[in-house]
């Protein structure tokens, strides 16, 4: 056990993270490094800063011994340091390292000085306490030291030897004798043995045990009795026959029975004589199966019964049960009488952790007039602080703390009240540390990290006389085995005596991707309440942050005390710095240093930090870290702040260089003189040194612009420079202008100053020693930003007055017509007939039905910038807006402009019969007197579009014509169609008229004619005389009357003008003209109108009719046939003279015939003769006589 707590111990300190190290603001480029190599690993598990030195602990590992080392920052040298005096082995010295800044007292403490007795190893605490570092005495003292006192146990056997054993079973009890006697051999416990049956038998007594201790020929001879289970009788006998003197028995020792029985008992008598006896009984086999059963062997134990009675189930299990069995005689047997199952300071482990509390100037003087007095338990000597050393495995590892007389001759404990089961193996003390207080009072918190497996920590308040320590607060864990208590620090935020805080560490905590946690705890009067929790960076589970917590000096010049907790086991270890602040701490650290930032192959850094002390001599605060193996020294930075100002020449940037007039102009640019100053301030009152910090600055000018108002030679917005700033102050002197036809002269021109530390490579603290020490800058903004304001066009009284008008113009759109591509387009004058305005807004609200679509400038120019966006309205409220910047951000004195805002139709909104447009302006500078011509308003009429079209159809009577003979009357028939689309936007059609015009009577002829009309659905038509009818583009004829018929809505009408075409006189000559009908819809609204226009609502159908007059052509027809002949005749007798009629093709023939003859035959490629060449099937026909004869006349000719 105590090389499980002291490992375990190495392990929550051992290794721990982070990337990169902030610079603010212990200095990680020069360092100073310890180590001794003859140490071993575990030289930096606690560091210690003590006068103008470190004092380094390096517990001793496997079979080396732990030591303690004293290293010296000036020489860069360690040395060992070996107390004086000492005649003790020490394993573990320098595991637990506590000091008195205030009297750089040294509390050094091994808590494995370990001992044997009587075979128990006991374990204890081993101190040495230095006085004024090592220049004082060295006092020795052992704190929880436990004497060994050997307690006589007699102890006998009484083991079952009835029939129901088997021999197999009963063998194994014999074994199981056998086995305890050997293992307890070398003790103070001398045994006897009791077989019983129905009678009992001594196998061996203690006298023959003091002859012989061998257990296997003392029960050499045990023979099986083979009978029944008086078990009462034999415990009788066991007291009043084996417990004597005579026998061997010893008067001061304690007496113990060990009872092993297979049944229950066969008989019943009084075992009032055994009362003095402890007896411990096992049961064992298949008859103790039941509860009933099991209680009749209580009656056999001593009290508590759970404590003293075994069941097993079977006898194979006898060999096992020595390790419980050897804890209850341990227990037995040792120094608490009053409850023997448990520990008290046997393995203490006194020296786990200690601290000393400051001397303070009102401490109590001289105690060393009272000798051992009881005083000396609270009364410290003088120079030096209150010991306090944590004990955790008194009580059963309950733990406690020991309060240290002032020579360490002696001790109080003080442990968890009441002592319930449940804070056993809590380790209680495994940290303590004082947390001062104003005045006398004193409280002392100590942790619990393993209590009920979440953790605990105890508040204490120390006595101010002899009375008794008081527990006053509790503070529980929360997260299993995250060893909540692991590390305490008490922490005087204010530097007044007092302190505010208490840390808990939490270095097995895990949440969030993170390994440990901080919890900070605020003092209030008497007690703790937490406030907030720190922890390091995310992805290192088990980096084990908090660790080690310490108080440092101020280390940032704010006059509050900082906070450095280590995370050993973040990757090669880390170290984070928490400044504090009023109440608390920065839930943020201000510095992440890496131990692997300073050495690749460092490790475990950040186990143990202090640095409560200026080291160097500097005025500085120095920080040692251990790690494994080593001790890194990291001093602090003097933090300084820069005091800057910024100063302009002139005061404001004159108007005439901006506007755009002054590009034409001959006259130079001035631009503006620009001047920027710096001086050190140091933040640490206590560094005296000389200070110089090397700045890297960059100036710009509108930074948080896209486009820069101002730019410095050279075109740029932005300069950058270095330059060495000292306690004095120094000045750099600069120059910008400002480009022509800036649109924004009213916001001032920003000149914005970031400035840094820029440093040299890093180089030993040895080689840096006569130079500057490099500062570092406080952490706030580094930088300042001041403003140079445009001259103002405002009169003598530099107060610009202006007076804003808004009209709607008359050029605006006169109606709305309701079509899905129409647009509203609505122009607005605005002026300004006094000063300049300051960021003139046009606002413009409309009804839902528009969407707005532009704006553009119409006079005096497009340059004059206008922009405008739609707001998101309510959809419950009447009408939207346009929000609209005019001329941003001065509109000029006396100045106008004309603007048009565009707008679409939305087809799904529902309208008015007029659109109200609300104009408003406003800007910075109006006086509330000028405010009444800042509106306007128009109305629009909304026209709703009509969809009508008429047309003609084929079916209607395009022609007819009259002769003398032909018929005298014509039904004629003109068709129309007619199609109706309601309008989308509003469905209350108005009322439709249909127009249909018929021909007018033929001045002159004989053609009369009558009219009538038709409709589907049918109406009413009346006719009346024509006035004034739509006319078409090209009318084609005139019309005489109309008729005027109501239309009854629906999407397809069909109108029949249906006439009658007379022939009433003779017709004496042939002419053509033409009758043509018209149809035209029309409405009486004025809401509405044509969507196609008013044409498609027009057609006409044209009907032409011809007139033929007819004379008589009979002597015509005669002449005409005569001629004809004659011409025939004259065309035969001209045939006749040029002898068309005579033909000699007989002759022809021939000729052909003897032609081919004399030629001789051709090649294949040639034309074949005439015979060749005819089709014999063409000749089949000719076989007929009259062939035959012009054949034979042919030869005979020939």
């Amino acid at each position: 056990m105590n090389s499980c707590i002291i490992v375990m111990r190495l392990l929550l300190s051992g290794p721990f993270l982070f990337a990169a190290a902030w610079s603010y603001n212990l200095d990680v480029r020069h360092v100073q490094h310890f180590s001794f190599p003859l140490a071993g690993r575990h030289f930096g598990y606690r560091v210690l800063q003590v006068g103008n030195g470190v004092f380094v602990g390096a517990p001793g590992e496997g079979n080396s011994m732990g030591s303690l080392y004293q290293c010296q920052p000036d020489n860069g040298q360690c040395m060992q340091v070996t107390p004086s005096g000492s005649n003790y082995t020490s394993k573990y010295l320098g595991m637990t390292l506590a000091t008195d800044p205030t009297t750089n007292s040294l509390l050094a403490c091994d808590p494995g000085l370990s001992r044997t007795c009587d075979q128990n190893i006991y374990l204890s605490g081993l101190c040495y306490l230095f006085h004024q570092g090592l220049g004082g005495p060295v006092l020795q003292g052992r704190p929880g030291y436990q004497e060994c006192i050997k307690g006589n146990v007699d102890l006998v056997f009484l083991f079952d030897g009835s029939n129901s054993l088997s021999p197999e079973e009963f063998r194994k009890i014999v074994d199981f004798m056998k086995d305890v006697m050997k293992k307890l051999s070398n003790t103070s416990y001398q045994f006897a043995a009791v077989q019983f049956s129905t009678t009992y038998r001594t196998e061996f007594t203690f006298l023959d045990y003091a002859k012989q201790k061998n257990p296997d020929v003392l029960l050499n001879n045990v023979k099986h009795m083979r009978e029944l289970t008086n078990t009462f009788g034999a415990i009788d006998y066991v007291a009043s026959h084996v417990f004597q003197q005579k026998l061997g028995a010893r008067p001061d020792a304690t007496k113990v029975l060990i009872i092993i029985t297979d049944g229950e008992a066969t008989d019943g008598k009084d075992i009032s004589s055994a009362k003095d006896i402890v007896r411990y009984i096992i049961g064992v086999g298949k008859h103790f199966k039941t509860t009933k059963s099991q209680e009749t062997l209580h009656q056999f134990a001593s009290k508590p019964v759970e404590e003293f009675v075994k069941i097993l189930d079977t006898f194979e299990k006898l060999k096992d049960l020595f390790t419980e069995l050897q804890k209850k005689i341990y227990d037995i047997e040792g120094t608490s009488k009053q409850d023997l199952t448990s520990f008290d300071m046997e393995l203490s482990s006194s020296g786990i952790s200690a601290d000393l509390s400051k001397v303070s100037s009102g401490a109590e003087q001289g105690a060393e007039g009272g000798g051992g007095d009881t005083a000396d338990l609270f009364v410290s000597l003088p120079g030096q602080g209150h010991g306090i050393v944590g004990a955790v495995g008194a009580e059963d590892w309950a733990g406690g703390f020991l309060d240290l007389k002032a020579d360490l001759q002696g001790d109080t404990f003080v442990g968890n009240v009441p002592l319930t089961p449940e804070v056993r193996a809590g380790y209680l003390g495994y940290t303590v540390t004082w947390l001062p207080s104003r005045g006398t009072m004193s409280l002392l918190a100590a942790g619990a990290p393993r209590y009920q497996h979440v953790g605990r920590v105890l508040l204490f308040q120390k006595p101010e006389d002899k009375g008794p320590w008081r527990q006053i607060q509790k503070i529980d864990g929360t997260q299993i085995g995250s060893y909540f208590g692991g590390e305490l620090c008490g922490v005087d935020l204010n530097q007044d005596g007092e302190t505010e805080l208490l840390l808990i560490g939490v270095p097995l905590f895990y949440g969030e991707q993170r390994g440990g946690r901080v919890f900070v705890y605020q003092r209030k009067q008497l007690e703790f309440q937490m406030i907030s929790e720190l922890h390091g960076d995310p992805g290192y589970l088990l980096g084990r942050f908090g660790a080690a917590i310490t108080a440092l000096m101020d280390l940032n010049g704010d006059g509050l005390t900082d906070v450095a907790v280590g995370a050993p086991l973040e990757e090669q270890g880390a170290v984070y710095i928490f400044n504090g602040k009023p109440g608390g701490l920065s839930a943020w650290p201000s510095q992440r240093i890496a131990g692997a930032q300073m050495f690749s192959e460092i490790r475990w850094f950040g186990r143990s930090i202090h640095g409560v002390k200026d080291l160097g001599g500097d005025g500085l605060a120095d920080v040692a870290v251990g790690a494994e193996g080593q001790v890194i020294v990291l001093s602090s930075r003097p933090v300084v702040d820069i005091n800057t100002t910024i100063e302009f020449s002139p005061a404001e940037i004159p108007m005439h260089e901006v506007e755009c007039s002054y590009s034409t102009s001959n006259q130079k640019k001035e631009g503006v003189n620009l001047i920027v100053c710096f001086q050190v301030k140091s933040l640490i009152s206590q560094f005296q040194g000389p200070l110089v910090a090397n700045l890297t600055y960059t100036l710009q000018l509108d930074g948080h612009r896209t486009r820069s108002r101002g730019l410095f030679p050279g075109g740029t917005h932005e300069l950058s420079g270095n330059t060495a700033v000292t306690s004095d102050q120094s000045c750099i002197r600069f120059k910008f202008h400002i480009p022509v036809c800036v649109q924004d002269l009213i916001s001032p021109i920003s000149v914005s100053l970031n400035y840094s530390l820029w440093e040299e490579e890093g180089t030993s603290r040895d080689q840096r020693a006569d130079k500057d020490i490099q500062p570092i800058l406080r952490p706030s903004a580094h930088s300042e930003t001041r403003e140079i304001p445009f001259e103002k066009n405002c009169g003598e009284d530099k107060k610009c007055e202006a007076d804003l008008r808004v009209a709607f113009s008359p050029e605006s759109s006169k109606v709305l017509r309701l079509t899905p591509s129409t647009s509203l387009a609505v122009r607005l004058t605005l002026q300004n007939v006094k000063e300049d305005a300051y960021w003139v807004h046009l606002s413009l609200s409309f009804p839902w039905g528009l969407s707005f679509r532009k704006v553009e400038v119409l006079k005096p120019h497009s340059q004059m910038p206008v922009s405008c966006e739609e707001l998101l309205e309510e959809t419950s409220l009447q009408s939207r807006a346009v929000s609209c910047n005019v001329s941003s951000p001065i509109f000029k004195a006396n100045s106008s402009v004309d603007i048009q805002v565009m707008f679409d139709t939305l087809s799904n909104s529902s309208w008015e019969d007029l659109v109200e447009l609300k104009a408003d302006v406003r800007c910075n500078n109006e006086d509330t007197g000028h405010l009444i011509d800042n509106w306007a308003a128009t109305s629009i009429p909304v026209l709703y579009p009509l969809n009508i079209l008429t047309k003609d159809q084929e079916n209607s009577t395009l022609y007819i014509s009259f002769t003398p003979k032909g018929p005298k009357t014509h039904h004629v028939k003109h068709s129309y169609q007619v199609k109706i689309q309601p309008s989308v936007y509003d469905h209350n059609m108005p009322a439709l008229e249909a127009l249909v015009g018929v021909p007018q009577p033929h001045p002159k002829g004989p053609i009369t004619h009558k009219w009538s009309v038709q409709m589907e659905p049918p109406v009413t038509c009346h006719q009346e005389e024509v006035e004034s009818l739509p006319s078409v583009a090209e009318p084609l004829c005139q019309l005489g009357a109309q008729f005027r018929c109501p239309v009854v809505f629906k999407q397809e009408i069909l109108v029949q003008v249906i006439g009658t075409v007379e022939l009433v006189g003779d017709i004496e000559a042939s002419s053509v003209f033409s009758l043509c009908s018209s149809l035209a819809i029309s409405f009486n609204s004025s809401k509405h109108f044509h969507l196609y226009g008013s044409n498609a609502s027009l057609a006409q159908v044209n009907m032409k009719v011809d007139i033929i007059y007819e004379k008589d052509m009979l002597y015509l027809y005669v002449l005409s046939s005569i001629g004809g002949l004659l011409l025939l005749l004259l065309i035969f007798l001209v045939l006749y003279k040029v002898g068309f009629f005579k033909r000699n093709l007989k002759e022809q023939m021939e000729a052909t015939e003897e032609a081919s003859n004399d030629t001789p035959e051709e090649d294949s490629g040639r034309p074949a003769s005439g015979e060749d060449a005819r089709d014999p099937g063409c000749l089949e026909p000719l076989h007929n006589d009259n062939t035959q004869d012009a054949v034979g006349a042919t030869e005979a000719q020939a």
